[in-house]
Order: structure tokens, then sequence, then C-alpha cells
């Protein structure tokens, strides 16, 4: 058993007994009656410690099995069936130690039945204040993992855009097009000043429109078209409003995947489909791969972490011909 799990366990019997002394001396108070203290409590202890370990379980099997959203509704079903265990419990324990209990003859067992059920309730509400405190430090989690996933994410992607050669093939266009055609050069300068504004800008941002992530692409599909000219061939069919949700760098990514591990010459054109519909984006490619090509998948790999976080999946077919990836929107 871990460390912590003793722990709850022995603050569990502390608070217990703690609340089992506070009743003690509430109900002396209130009536005026002397009791024997250490009786009482010795008594009772295992009991309640029982009745309490109950509770727990009862509270721990709704919150896993009917996952009631209205949190009055819960602790009302919590407080219920609870109660009716210890009250189950305490005449149980009558039976055991005196036999059927006569409840005309014999009222001191509604005044226990009693008792327990307003010492339970107390321990039902601790105990759902533990599992409000479990949920939050577990969010808490997921948070902090969810933000180191982000900026590993935007880490790999920067990097892999501002790798020596990709910035190195850009400024080698850029320097050739500068004595060919000085409109062109521009453009092309203008494209690839809006790359890496795009790549600095959403460092901040963890999700983007659909139709910032395709102005985007828009400026990346031309510098690459530039490079590669007729021998890149990229089909964009949209279907859906511009205002749905995605990660950032996400299609350049995937058109960049097909790029960066197929062949793409005039024997061999590369042509990448991308479907854009309302049930997501579908980015696909004949394969004709490269023989020198990374086979690391780092890139693909981050964007499934990404999606991931917000309980989405990536579908990737692979087959003797063709590469598809499904992406979903995030909203």
């Amino acid at each position: 058993m871990k460390t912590t799990d003793k722990k709850h366990i022995i603050a569990f019997v502390l608070i217990v007994a703690i609340l089992l002394v506070f009743f003690f001396y509430v109900f002396k108070t209130l009536t005026g009656k002397e009791g024997d203290f250490l009786q009482f409590f010795l008594i009772n202890l295992l009991p309640c410690v029982l009745i309490a370990s109950g509770d727990f379980f009862i509270v721990n099997a709704i919150y896993k099995y009917l996952k009631i959203r209205n949190i009055y509704f819960h602790i009302t079903l919590d407080l219920l069936i609870s109660s009716l265990f210890s009250v189950v419990v305490i005449i149980l324990g009558n039976m055991i130690i005196k036999g059927l209990p006569d409840f005309d003859s014999n009222p001191q067992i509604i005044k226990s039945s009693i008792f327990i059920i307003l010492w339970n309730s107390i321990v039902v509400l601790l105990i759902e204040i533990f599992f409000y405190n479990q949920r939050q430090i577990s969010s808490e989690n997921k948070i902090a993992v969810m933000e180191k996933e982000r900026i590993q994410y935007q880490y790999e992607t920067l990097k892999a855009q501002v790798n020596p050669h990709f910035l190195f093939n850009s400024l080698n266009i850029l320097s050739s097009l500068a004595y060919e055609d000085a409109e062109k050069t521009n453009l092309f300068a203008k494209k690839m000043s809006g790359v890496y504004r795009y790549l600095l800008l959403t460092n901040e941002h963890p999700i983007v429109t659909l139709k910032e992530e395709l102005a985007f692409l828009d400026s990346y599909i031309y510098l690459e078209k530039i490079r590669f000219e007729n021998n890149l061939l990229i089909e964009i069919r949209k279907n859906t409003e511009l205002n749905r949700k995605v990660i950032p760098v996400s299609l350049q990514l995937l058109v960049e995947n097909a790029v960066k591990h197929n062949i793409a010459t005039s024997g061999q054109k590369l042509m990448v489909h991308i479907e854009i519909s309302a049930e997501g984006i579908i980015v696909s490619n004949l394969l004709q791969l490269r023989k020198t090509a990374d086979r690391g998948g780092v890139g693909l790999t981050n964007l499934q972490n990404q999606y991931a976080l917000y309980n989405k999946t990536i579908d990737i077919i692979k087959t003797e011909t063709e590469f598809i990836v499904k992406m979903p929107f995030l909203d």
C-alpha cells in the first residue's frame, strides 16, 4: 500500500474518532445526562468506522457509475443511501447483540438511529469535500500536462520551420528570384514573412480558426510551389464554415509531411488533396516515397498528442498506394 493511502486511512479514522468525541459532548450538553465517555467511545468506534467506510464506497460508486451532473441531487442521493445504510448497520448490530429489537419497548434504538444519521451526514459531507479536492488536484495536473504538451508542440513546430534547411531553401529561392522577377521577389518575401509571423503569433494561442489556418497555409503553399513549380499540385475543397477551430499549423504540418516524404518531380508530380467538410479535414496524397526521407514521424506524433488533450483523435490510414490523415475540428 502506498504511503499516501496509509495517510488517508489514518486521517479517516482520526476524523471518525474526533466526530465521535464531538457528538458525545454535544449530546451530553443538550440532554444534561452524564455518561461514561470511554465506554461510549470504545463501543461506537468500530461500528462508526465501518459505517464511514461504507459511506466512502457508496459516494465513490455514485460518482463512478451514475455520473450525476447536478451536485445538489448528487449530495441528496449520497445522504439518503448512506443514512439508510447506517440505520441498517445499527439495527443489525442490535440484533446480533440483543436479538430482534422491539421499537416500542426499546426507544434507545430510535435515538441511536437519529444520532447516527446526524453523525453520518457530516461524514458524507466530509467525504464529498475529499472527492472534490481530489478532482481539483486531478484537473490541475491535467492542465499542467496540457500546458507542457502545448509548449512542446509549439517548440517542435517552430523548430521544424526555422530549421536551417527550410530557411536556406527559402533564402536561396529569394536570392534567385531577385535577378529574375522583382514583383515575384517582393511577393515571395511577403509570404515568407507571413509564415514566420504566424508561427510567432500563434505561440500564445492553443487553437485558431480554420480561416486563419488556411490563410497561413496559402502563404506556405506559395513558398513551396515556387520551389517545386508545377511538380507540386495541391487541391483544397471547402464545404464548411471557416470559423471552425483547429490546432495552429496543423494543416501546414500535414502538407509538409507529404512534401518531405514523397518525390515531387516532373516525372512524378506530387498531388495533395485537402477535403474540408462539416465532419472534419481529410488530407491525402499518393505514396511515392523518397528513399532518403526521415521516417521519424515526430510532427504527426506531436499533433496526435495535441488533439488527445482535447479528447479528439486523428486517424492515420496508410495503404499500399495512399497516405490519408483525418483530422477533426475542436469545436
